[in-house]
């Protein structure tokens, strides 16, 4: 048992729970939940204390800095929204296409002039894209059906 073992024994349950990254510990819940349960001043010097052992355990301080990355970019990312999967939807070429249906034009001629308007459409490899009939129609009809709430 090296220095950091013993300092962790030595420490109150719920200071050792927050020490080794075990929030899931029922004497921390029970703590925590107490008013004045959290003592700051105590935890604040038991992780100093702690990490300037850790500097003298290559073994420790690497599972140590592992924890500490791991919950950095868990409260990173906490806030932020997630990014949605798949292609982002080109919404501006389906409101032409579903102004051109209303100008009761055919998927294949609303294909054509999609491609007349915008002859530039690459994919994501930059290869050439060109609207088909197929395409328009798919296009149209996930703009007809109703998005399910997902509350």
């Amino acid at each position: 048992m090296d220095e950091c073992e013993k300092f962790l024994k030595r420490q109150p349950t719920w200071i050792r729970a927050l020490l080794t990254d075990q929030y899931d510990s029922p004497e921390l819940r029970a703590r925590m939940a107490r008013p004045g349960g959290f003592d700051i001043p105590a935890y604040c010097r038991a992780l100093d204390e702690y990490e300037e052992l850790l500097r003298r355990c290559p073994r420790h301080l690497r599972e140590y800095r592992k924890q500490q990355a791991k919950r950095a970019k868990e409260n990173a990312l906490a806030f932020l929204p997630s990014v949605k999967l798949g292609r982002p939807p080109e919404d501006s070429l389906a409101q032409e296409a579903k102004e051109l249906e209303g100008a009761r034009l055919s998927q294949s001629k609303i294909a054509r002039e999609l491609n007349r308007r915008h002859p530039n459409r690459r994919d994501s490899k930059g290869n050439p894209s060109p609207l088909t009939a197929e395409a328009v129609r798919k296009m149209l009809a996930r703009r007809r059906r109703p998005t399910p709430d997902k509350t």
